[in-house]
């Protein structure tokens, strides 16, 4: 193997650990932000059969319209 080729090989190695890694702390943050998400919804539905407005269960929890419609109550 030429110098040149074991560099191209390091260097491609590298590349590929690193895509991993970035890779990795995407699909964590991902994962954090559809936590965040059912938590609120959690808390959404919760605040709704104790019988509070929508409006007021929107400016609680920061959801949207679109977000609080998924849930079924």
């Amino acid at each position: 193997m030429t110098i040149a080729e074991k560099l191209r090989l390091e260097g491609e190695q590298r590349g590929i650990q690193k895509g991993m890694q970035l890779g990795e702390l995407k699909g964590r943050e991902e994962g954090r932000e559809e936590g965040l998400l059912l938590g609120k919804l959690d808390v959404a539905q919760s605040l709704l059969k104790m019988g509070m407005s929508r409006d007021a269960v929107l400016e609680a929890t920061g959801l949207s319209e679109d977000e609080l419609a998924q849930i079924r109550h």
